[in-house]
């Protein structure tokens, strides 16, 4: 069980998965993720949550107020704790879960559609496993010029010891770093739009 921190649902319990496949993100991580994000969660956002395992970061997202989540999780099993505990916490219609891998992300893009048109997300939330070099991917990869809101927010959990990478780059060419901070073993970055 993990428990949300903050927002409307602060202290309700949501199930995680019990497979090692997943890994979620600490209590203390996400409270200060959120923490430096509350300005940026308003009643109109849109959040992805990439590699989403329970979903915790999409939920507590939606707890401080944000509008709608989407969900991409590969784990069959993790997929459908995401969709009852979207039930439980009564925001299954401000939910979609796709069960796919995030390396099929970009075609799965023009299926997700706000208002008619291909969805822009507002913050984008990725907590890829550590040891296989998703950092670099999606960085690189993701078309950030088509998915992230011109203020919008692009945070990565990874580890200091069992990630591939020791830095992240400061700036590509739709990013730039805004803030970074190590909590023990894993880090925090958060990117905007590079203008």
């Amino acid at each position: 069980m993990l428990r949300i921190t903050g927002g409307e649902f602060r202290g309700r319990n949501i199930q995680a998965p019990a497979n090692l496949k997943t890994r979620p993100t600490q209590a203390r991580l996400r409270q200060a993720l959120f923490n430096s994000l509350q300005t940026s969660i308003t009643d109109e956002s849109r959040i992805l949550d990439l590699f989403a395992g329970s979903g915790a970061l999409g939920f507590e997202a939606l707890s401080r107020g944000a509008s709608f989540a989407v969900f991409v999780e590969e784990d069959r099993q993790a997929v459908k704790l995401i969709e009852k505990n979207a039930a439980t916490l009564g925001v299954a219609d401000r939910t979609k879960v796709i069960c796919d891998s995030v390396a099929n992300f970009r075609k799965l893009l023009p299926s997700i559609k706000f208002d008619g048109k291909q969805a822009v997300f507002d913050l984008i939330f990725a907590d890829p496993p550590y040891a296989k070099g998703w950092e670099t991917k999606l960085i690189e990869e993701l078309p950030w010029d088509e998915i992230l809101s011109a203020d919008g927010r692009f945070s990565l959990e990874w580890g200091l010891l069992k990630s591939k990478v020791s830095e992240l780059p400061e700036v590509t060419s739709f990013l730039v770093k805004v803030r970074e901070k190590i909590y023990g073993e894993s880090v925090l970055t958060t990117y905007g739009r590079n203008s």
